[in-house]
């Protein structure tokens, strides 16, 4: 057995100086591995709290690595003309491995420099709407709301939403520019009931109620217009009418906060309630 490992040592690794890199590159990788292993160790049993310790972790783990990085050069730097082409293989195949792991780094990127959202913005992407509340290195956080919950209410679920999917799928920011959705609310009216009151009861209603978002809406739209081609010639509340089934429609359309449909939904309906207990010559379909 003796013989072997001369003869491997004389004529392979001392005479390659590739492969003796690669001897010490693994050699380095394992006292580094252990060395990290046992500082982690000490770390937890320090009575650190979880946020301390998680930051500490964080430290040691980026360190070892910057270290291992140098260490790398250090070994790989005397062999740097036989090793270019080792690297550019290797790189490549890398490129292309790690393709989604690339991408999800421009897409930080590109959130941090065009910001298409910021955090605290409700958006929609791929079908998951929710408020953001992290944007990391390979993805962003958003706290869901809808989905399983009506009236786009939170789920209290968290949805982590990789940062390639911003040049893969539309993305909608309620918030950005304009900071009002339009919401339309269907009301079924009995065709025998006295419809055209119920309509002018129901659009006093939205009036009440959604009235002072006009003003700001149209403070927000001349703002937004310095950035965005963005106007509407009507603010206003509409009610349009459709027969259907027997039964008479008010499909209404107004101005709402986007965190507010549920809420703006109960107030409409509470009130319609009352309308038309008030009046018997008007009946819900």
């Amino acid at each position: 057995m003796n013989w072997i490992q001369t003869y491997l040592l004389d004529h392979i690794v001392n005479n390659n100086i590739i492969l003796k890199n690669i001897v010490y590159t693994v050699g380095v990788l394992l006292v580094f591995y252990g060395v990290k292993r046992y500082t982690m160790r000490i770390v937890r049993k320090k009575e650190y709290d979880a946020a301390k310790e998680f930051t500490i972790r964080k430290a040691v783990k980026s360190l070892f690595n910057v270290l291992f990085i140098i260490a790398l050069l250090i070994i790989w730097y005397d062999s740097k003309d036989n090793i270019l082409s080792f690297i550019g293989v290797f790189t490549a195949g890398m490129a292309i491995a790690m393709r989604d792991i690339i991408l999800n780094m421009i897409g930080a990127l590109y959130i941090l420099w065009a910001a298409p959202f910021k955090i605290g913005d409700r958006i929609e992407i791929s079908g998951q709407i929710g408020d953001v509340i992290d944007v990391k290195l390979l993805q962003f956080s958003i706290l869901e709301v809808g989905n399983r919950i009506a009236g786009e209410q939170s789920t209290g679920r968290i949805v982590n939403i990789p940062n390639l999917y911003i040049f893969n799928y539309p993305l909608a920011n309620y918030e950005k520019g304009f900071r009002f959705i339009w919401n339309e609310l269907v009301i079924p009216i009995d065709k025998d009931s006295n419809w055209e009151l119920a309509k002018e009861l129901i659009y006093k209603l939205l009036e009440e109620h959604t009235g002072e978002m006009i003003e700001e809406a149209k403070a927000q739209i001349n703002e937004a217009g310095k950035h965005y081609l963005i106007y509407y010639n009507n603010l206003t509340p509409t009610i349009y009418t459709e027969l259907k089934e027997h039964q008479i429609l008010f499909n209404v359309r107004y101005l709402c906060e986007p965190r507010k449909v549920r809420v703006t939904e109960h107030i409409l309906w509470e009130a319609i309630l009352k309308m038309t207990k008030a009046y018997e010559e008007i009946k819900l379909g």
